[in-house]
């Protein structure tokens, strides 16, 4: 059988991943733009500078880590984050020179903090964040046989096609007591897979009718994660955060449509049903979601430095679609990074600006034709401080990230590269301050 990715070097190519098959697609980075410059590290990541407790003349904006709620109990400044990035895509299969590429945006993440009690260590976070995307089409071409004689019928061309993905809308608590913190999300998960397979005999004597064998499955429901940190004074200046956070299996419930049609194409492109074969709808079920754990740390120096590192297991072998096992499997992946100001309160511009680096490696939770796939990726990434006047109370950030991932390798059936670029906005104000002066 031949298989051709529906290549070519357009500019308006869309994303075509046929690993997104599975699984529930591709995992959607929605790390903060800023974590992802330092490898994407998080879980002992907690964006605060205890000198604010002092009343620091100038704070700095705080970017916000939802992936663990307990960093919420350090919110002291209300902020506004919003991510956005472009992926450029480059597939290439095994024992071909040709590659599909193709370039897309989308929006990392939405969300907002808000510091609850400043004196108690008390915040909350509202957000909003893609978590996986389907989206692949391939054709494939060869000859059918016949099942009972496996005498040969004729060639066929097969057109297989995916779309869909997940999002979760959540808010969190999180709530500090002295250096240890505690804080939880809770929210509401749902998405969307739908898969298609359109088969067309290739003969120019006989009609055939096409065939459309079709897949659509809905799921919502109520998520739960939750995170501790615990931050330790090495020195005046010099501290290290521990931290862990947890997700649990999760059931949600599903409804799902099957087609089986034959069909023909318009003369726009599209299609149009000629007679339905099986059809059921509403379908109800359960997709089960796994167990996620992680534990990592951060190190840093006041202004100057921090450095970290993380590692986070998925029992993706509890993964369940109505009680079917899909090809993904259980994976781990270990994440490292560090950022370093030079001179942040200095007059040069430059040497306010962050400087960060990292990277992490491990294996896909996707495993097809038994094959392991290795990814990694290596990440670069920039703070630029951005302030309106030196008597504002708001506080501007601007994040860059740069990262370069490659899943699998040239003895994989099919080897997929991305380079990805991410900018992020970090809008803090000072908001419920009481006035001394009327």
């Amino acid at each position: 059988m031949t298989v051709l990715l529906l290549s070519g070097l357009v500019a308006d190519a869309q994303e075509n991943s046929p690993y997104s098959r599975y699984g529930w697609g591709n995992l959607v980075p929605g790390t903060p733009v800023a974590t992802r410059g330092m490898g994407g590290i998080t879980t002992g990541f907690v964006d605060y500078d205890p000198r604010f407790d002092l009343k620091l003349r100038y704070p700095k904006p705080q970017t916000l880590n939802t992936f663990n709620p307990a960093s919420y109990g350090k919110l002291r400044i209300t902020s506004f984050d919003l991510g956005f990035q472009v992926d450029n895509q480059s597939l290439r299969q095994q024992n071909r020179t040709d590659k599909y590429k193709a370039s897309f945006a989308n929006i990392s993440y939405v969300q907002l903090g808000i510091p609850l009690s400043r004196k108690n260590n008390f915040g909350m976070v509202l957000g909003l964040r893609p978590v996986s995307r389907i989206n692949y089409k391939i054709t494939s071409s060869g000859r059918e046989f016949n099942p009972e004689t496996g005498n040969p019928i004729d060639s066929t061309l097969t057109l297989n096609e995916g779309t869909g993905g997940s999002y979760q809308a959540f808010a969190g608590l999180g709530k500090g007591f002295g250096n240890f913190s505690i804080g939880a999300n809770v929210g509401y998960h749902f998405g969307t897979k739908d898969i298609s397979t359109r088969k067309s005999f290739l003969n120019d004597s006989v009609l055939y009718r096409k065939g459309n064998y079709q897949t659509k499955i809905n799921f919502g429901g109520v998520f739960l994660n939750g995170g501790v940190q615990y931050i330790a004074k090495l020195d005046k200046k010099t501290r290290l955060v521990l931290g862990a956070t947890g997700t649990l299996k999760q059931d949600f419930n599903a409804t799902r449509d099957i087609t089986n049609e034959t069909f023909e194409y318009d003369g726009s492109g599209g299609t149009f049903p000629i007679d339905s074969v099986y059809k059921e709808a509403d379908v109800a079920g359960k997709v089960s979601f796994p167990a996620t754990y992680s534990v990592g740390f951060t190190l840093d120096r006041q202004d100057k430095w921090m450095i970290g590192a993380e590692y986070t297991t998925t029992a993706w072998d509890d993964f369940r679609i109505y009680g079917e096992k899909d090809s993904v499997v259980s994976n781990s992946m270990i994440r490292i990074g560090g950022q370093l100001t030079p001179n942040p309160f200095g007059a040069n511009y430059w040497g306010r600006v962050t400087y960060r680096a990292g990277f992490n490696f491990g294996t896909d939770y996707i495993k097809v034709r038994d094959e392991d796939l290795n990814q990694y990726t290596v990440t670069a990434g920039f703070g630029f401080p951005v302030r309106p006047n030196r008597f504002s109370e708001q506080y501007t950030n601007l994040n860059l990230a740069l990262e370069y991932g490659r899943r699998g390798n040239t003895s994989t059936y099919l080897q997929e590269n991305t380079f990805r670029i991410s900018l992020g906005f970090t809008l803090s104000d000072l908001w419920f301050v009481k006035r001394k002066y009327d």
